[in-house]
């Protein structure tokens, strides 16, 4: 099993000083995208792994600890030739959007990748990996991860319209458990979809930007269903009148409580 190595070139210089250097296969450049060349993440091979993954998985921590966008997204291992997995990864940048046209798709970040594990269904997991046998990232809660490859039938990585939009959210997903972090709250395994949960009822209501970040954070905290509650509702219904954000900042703590109690008995 050969170990490999996605690096975000964008987000920093991947520097081993005191082992080999792993050596750059390539860029993930998809066939239908050609100009991402120069900007695109690249494969690399870590041909001494006993020496460079304790070292990979040091720097990728320290750049956790600092705030640091990931430089080094994932660790693989696969048995298939090398080439294969290069023209694999690139062409999974490209995903089909459920109309028409495409969009990248940034997968191989840890960011994204964490929430595609309870996006994606196993095998879509799995035709996602392509022939990847084991997938390891570092997660912002639960440290190191590893993923192992589920048997498919198919190659083909199709999104339903549901998945597209969950994938779509993920960025405010992420801005959500980042503002819970800083506000001291504890991070639970399942709070990401319980917030995505909220941004797909926030959206129903036409909040967008701040006021559906706001409204996904007290559907989180506050309870899933404070939007029954009639005060929520009132301006929820009159967006023009009573911006959400403006007008729920003016709400105290006592306030909330009571709507955290009462917003089950409302239908």
């Amino acid at each position: 099993m050969v170990h490999y190595v996605i690096v975000e070139p964008l987000n920093g210089k991947l520097e081993l000083p005191d082992v080999p250097p792993v050596y750059a296969v390539g860029e993930l450049v998809p066939e239908r995208r050609p100009e991402l060349a120069g900007n695109a993440p690249v494969l690399h091979c870590a041909e001494h792994p006993d020496e460079q993954l304790p070292a990979l998985r040091a720097d990728a921590e320290r750049a956790r600890a600092s705030g640091a966008p990931p430089v080094i997204c994932a660790i693989l291992e696969c048995d298939k030739a090398t080439h294969r997995l290069q023209h694999h990864l690139s062409a999974r940048l490209v995903l089909s959007k459920p109309s028409e046209g495409t969009a990248i798709f940034r997968f191989y970040d840890p960011r994204v990748f964490a929430h595609l594990r309870w996006i994606l269904k196993p095998e879509q997991l799995g035709s996602l990996m392509g022939p990847t046998a084991r997938w390891t990232y570092l997660d912002r809660q639960a440290g190191w991860v590893t993923v192992e490859r589920a048997d498919v039938t198919s190659d083909e990585f199709v999104l339903t319209a549901a998945q597209y939009k969950q994938v779509a959210r993920i960025e405010i997903v992420e801005r959500a458990l980042e503002a819970l972090r800083s506000n001291g709250t504890a991070i639970t395994p399942d709070m990401p979809s319980l917030l995505e949960a909220q941004l797909a009822k926030g959206e129903t209501y036409g909040l967008s930007g701040g006021d559906l970040l706001a409204f996904a954070l007290h559907g989180t905290v506050v309870s899933p269903y404070f939007d029954r509650h009639p005060r929520v509702r009132a301006v929820l219904q009159e967006p023009e009148k009573h911006p959400y954000v403006e007008t729920v900042a003016r709400w105290t703590q006592p306030e909330w409580e009571a709507i955290a109690r009462e917003s089950i008995q409302y239908p």
